[in-house]
């Protein structure tokens, strides 16, 4: 089973409807998407973790727009809070979440938000995963393929973004105590580990850094 991480950039930055909304309220951070679910009737059940505002606010939002058919908040501590919303259906959405059901493949949360658009991984058959992409390109949101690697259920997302050589590169080198301090390994000690050069390792652990960083920071 193979996972693709994606990057969606819609218009604005977010989809029409609740999304533009709530990213429109002064203070508020959408956080991530915990739960998205596409109903018979057509809407979506959205669970939203978000920070910052004020959750009357939030409330007064929600309740004034007109594709929220029904919205609920808990706080989640310091200005945190989840935000379910059952919401209309919009368009672009469904055309994405069609080709996931046509495929047979899983969109695994958290979805992470950020300022330009939307983090996704989805997971499933490599056959069929090729598929959709190709099919994604009739779609009117613009999509960039980020990584791709091994499934893994209930990983961090850090490490899932990992291809199958940068995972073995990166616990070959924890494993040795390259990461130790003073440094326990070389290079060349990852690279007989892997079976490759000493040059191949430096490589393989660069980008598996990289990719781990830059999970981390992009929330």
């Amino acid at each position: 089973m193979k996972s693709v991480g994606l990057r969606l950039r819609p218009a604005e930055g977010a989809f029409p409807g609740v999304d533009e909304a709530l990213a429109g309220i002064p203070g508020v951070t959408r956080e991530g998407i915990q739960h998205l679910e596409w109903l018979a009737d057509g809407t979506y059940a959205m669970l939203y973790r978000v920070s910052g505002g004020d959750e009357v606010a939030i409330g007064e939002v929600l309740t004034a727009h007109d594709e929220v058919l029904q919205h609920d908040m808990v706080s989640a501590g310091a200005d945190q809070y989840y935000v379910f919303v059952n919401v209309a259906e919009q368009e672009s959405v469904s055309a994405l979440l069609q080709i996931l059901d046509e495929h047979r493949l899983l969109l695994d949360p958290p979805l992470r938000v950020t300022d330009d658009g939307l983090c996704v991984t989805v997971a499933g058959d490599g056959d069929a995963l090729q598929a959709a992409f190709a099919d994604v390109t009739d779609v009117e949101v613009p999509i960039e393929v980020e990584w791709t690697g091994g499934y893994r259920p209930g990983e961090p997302a850090a490490l899932s973004r990992l291809t199958d050589r940068q995972r073995e590169a990166l616990e070959a080198a924890h494993s040795l105590g390259f990461y130790e301090t003073p440094r326990e390994a070389s290079f060349e000690d990852i690279g007989e580990a892997l079976s490759c050069s000493p040059s191949t390792a430096n490589e393989l652990l660069r980008r598996a850094e990289a990719r781990v960083v830059s999970s981390l920071l992009d929330g």
